[in-house]
């Protein structure tokens, strides 16, 4: 059987839902999971993608987030890599960890009716599993992006944005609007009783559900969709443009021309600056934070020594950001 095609254009909205290999547990505990989230806010940040909801289950998780440039696959392999090295090097475990292919649904986002359904059946999946009761729904829903929908803008992650799909729901951000949003999910969860069928949006024609097909959409949406398939799938190699490497080395070399003009370096200077000094740490970490560019990349073009060298270099930067403000606002200078 063929695989599905993967789709990618700038702009595109995806559902992913991937599962453990053989149905098994991804997170052993909330440790795993808080590592899951920073790695996929890492994912996020480095590839531009804007995340709108997600729910972490036992055994599989949910993501719903739109991609500026067309990098579902690149984003996604580093995401489910890393993630999987890190749980492995923690539990001292190895092998695969996830079970063939992730699942990428493209969602009309636009269309509201098909944007709030999906976010509403991701909110809802602990309690579709049982996790949440009517009387405990906000503490079943802990490891979803449903706390942060409920928080004030101040103390929300930066990188969740429900703006979008609280207007879809005719919902304000304010603490009226996202008790609006709690009240419409809690009667959505009294109302369903776990029944898929009511989760497709009125007026809904032709396949696909929250959990199936590769579209969830209106039919012109699809129609739309599958006359551009030749443009847009991802195996379909394309002759024009340029490949998703090529973008990733400029932007990573716009950063490194900012870097050097922030910190006054030459290029000449830059060849003989120790690997380990504050500067290039501050570069360096700016580029693996904000672009897919390899290990190799960054050590030749920052003349940081041998690509292996390049774990323990940023470890030193991330430590640097985090205890020190003015590293911190270097970065957030050079990423913005």
């Amino acid at each position: 059987m063929s695989r599905t095609l993967r789709i990618e254009y700038p702009g595109a909205v995806y559902h992913v839902q991937s599962e453990g290999n053989r149905g098994d547990a991804i997170y052993l505990d909330d440790e795993d999971r808080k590592t899951f989230l920073r790695t996929f806010q890492e994912s996020a940040r480095r590839c531009g993608w804007t995340v709108y909801a997600y729910a972490l289950m036992a055994n599989h998780y949910h993501l719903l987030f739109q991609t500026s440039r067309a990098n579902l696959v690149d984003g996604m392999k580093w995401l489910q890599t890393a993630y999987t090295q890190r749980f492995n090097a923690r539990h001292r475990m190895r092998g695969h960890l996830f079970a063939g292919r992730y699942h990428a649904m493209v969602v009309e986002a636009d269309n509201a009716h098909y944007f709030s359904t999906i976010i509403d059946y991701i909110h809802l999946n602990p309690a579709r599993s049982g996790l949440a009761r009517r009387h405990t729904f906000l503490s079943g829903c802990k490891w979803t992006s449903l706390p942060a929908w409920l928080d004030a803008p101040a103390r929300r992650p930066k990188w969740i944005h429900p703006e979008r799909g609280l207007v879809c729901f005719g919902c304000t951000d304010t603490e009226e609007g996202r008790q609006k949003y709690l009240n419409h999910l809690m009667g959505r969860f009294e109302a369903e009783r776990m029944d898929e069928r009511s989760l497709i949006p009125v007026g809904h024609v032709g396949p696909g559900t929250v959990q199936r097909g590769w579209c969830y959409g209106s039919s012109a949406f699809r129609a739309k969709l599958v006359s551009e398939l030749p443009r847009l799938a991802r195996r379909k190699p394309v002759t024009t443009g340029v490949r998703a490497s090529e973008i990733g080395e400029y932007q990573a070399e716009i950063i490194v021309k900012n870097g050097l003009k922030a910190f006054g370096l030459s290029e000449e200077e830059l060849l003989t600056t120790p690997y380990s000094h504050p500067s290039k740490l501050v570069i360096a970490l700016a580029v693996r934070q904000s672009t897919m560019v390899p290990y190799a990349w960054i050590s030749n073009r920052l003349h940081m020594g041998i690509p292996k060298s390049m774990g323990t270099l940023l470890h030193r930067a991330r430590k640097m950001a985090e205890t020190d403000l003015k590293t911190r606002a270097w970065i957030e200078r050079l990423t913005a």
